[in-house]
């Protein structure tokens, strides 16, 4: 993107950027977890493992799985690939065939209708509103249902947006779905990065779409780990195989030393997970009390990852010394240029009215770079 290049060209130049852009936790991976990627390298586990991966984290993965969601799976209907991508691609690769259509909510993270086009089906944007949290209501999706439909992809707690699906709406979601012989592929990479005790709800979670619910997650969010590259997926048995036939020619095995850290990881428990919660509490609330006054600002309290989403299309009707705004992207950019502050236009999500903020840094770096939006926000005429 061309925001990241110029946030790279001014930090070459000695700028302090204030950069919310980032989609990833700005902590540490837990001790444990780097202790064992070093006890791994130690004792020479540096070979190939099984293309699904090791046993001992696909087991972890199972007790997790029937612990935090009450789902059991077998050991072998559990693949690990390298992230959640990854696992995302693999899954509509074994899926979606010519002509195939998969409903993706909008605003969506940028890859999802990427991989669909890849695998060659065509995407169905649901529209979410803006009055509705971006929640997806049921009656929108009931209508875009077809007989082409081959999957439905959510992703709760959402990227971008940061909404977390009800009970009540999945419910909903779920009857729709009883009616309709289709697939769902979970995006659940930020289950545990919920606020104010907001409940995790998967699709897999009713018997109706348990043979039809790719679970997929994994621990570069949630234990802090993204360049670790590991994700994974609880699946239907034939479809669980199909993602392994397809991974074992592109990619074979997870990195082994990477498996057994995200071992680490899972057996450590939500300690870790938890912790970050906190931070991003903390760090959710700056964001949003200094955002929610800004004139022309709407936004609700993100419920979940580690975004916030405001609405912002009266601003980008106006201009800044004499230039016209004309979408985000050029609000963005004026942002950038002159207040150092970096964030990503909704256009890269299909929401050309909004911009996305990510909190995954320090309370400082929040709280400074919301009082500089808040400059840049007079600057407009």
């Amino acid at each position: 993107m061309a925001i990241v290049e110029k946030v790279r060209e001014l930090q070459k130049q000695g700028v302090t950027i204030y950069d919310l852009s980032v989609g990833e936790p700005d902590h540490p991976s837990p001790p444990d977890v780097k202790a064992a990627g070093i006890q791994a390298i130690s004792e020479d586990f540096t070979r190939y493992t099984a293309a699904a991966g090791i046993i001992e984290l696909r087991q972890a993965i199972v007790e997790k799985l029937k612990r935090d969601n009450g789902l059991e799976y077998p050991a072998k209907q559990i693949v690990v690939g390298n992230g959640a991508k990854h696992i995302l691609a693999s899954s509509l690769l074994a899926l979606v065939e010519p002509g195939d259509e998969v409903i993706v909510p909008e605003p969506s993270w940028l890859s999802y209708p990427e991989l669909v086009w890849l695998a060659g089906g065509e995407v169905i944007f649901a529209p979410t509103r803006v009055e509705d949290g971006f929640h997806l209501r049921a009656e929108v999706l009931e209508r875009l249902m077809s007989p082409r439909t081959k999957a439905v992809l959510l992703n709760s707690p959402c990227n971008p947006t940061g909404a977390v699906v009800t009970k009540a709406e999945m419910d909903a979601i779920a009857d729709v779905l009883k009616r309709h012989r289709a697939y769902v592929i979970s995006d659940e990479i930020y289950e545990y990065l919920r606020f104010d005790g907001r409940e995790h709800v998967s699709p897999a979670q009713y018997p109706w779409l348990f043979d039809r619910t790719i679970v997929v997650n994994g621990v570069s969010k949630s234990y802090s780990m993204t360049g670790w590259r590991i994700g994974y997926c609880a699946a239907p048995a034939d479809v669980a195989d199909a993602i392994l036939k397809i991974q074992s020619q592109m990619t074979s095995s997870a990195c082994s030393v990477s498996q057994r850290a995200a071992l680490a990881g899972l057996n450590g428990g939500l300690d870790y997970p938890n912790k970050m919660v906190k931070d991003f509490t903390r760090r959710r609330d700056i964001c949003f009390e200094g955002l929610k006054n800004i004139p022309g600002v709407h936004l609700d309290q993100p419920e979940g990852a580690f975004y916030a989403f405001p609405h912002i299309p009266s601003m980008l009707t106006g201009s800044v010394e004499g230039k016209p705004l004309k979408d985000s992207t050029g609000f963005t950019h004026y942002l950038l240029d002159k207040y150092h502050v970096a964030v990503v236009p909704g256009s890269a999500f299909r929401a050309p009215d909004c911009i996305r903020l990510s909190f995954a840094t320090s309370d400082e770096n929040v709280r400074e770079a919301v009082a500089r939006i808040a400059s840049a926000v007079k600057d407009i005429t």
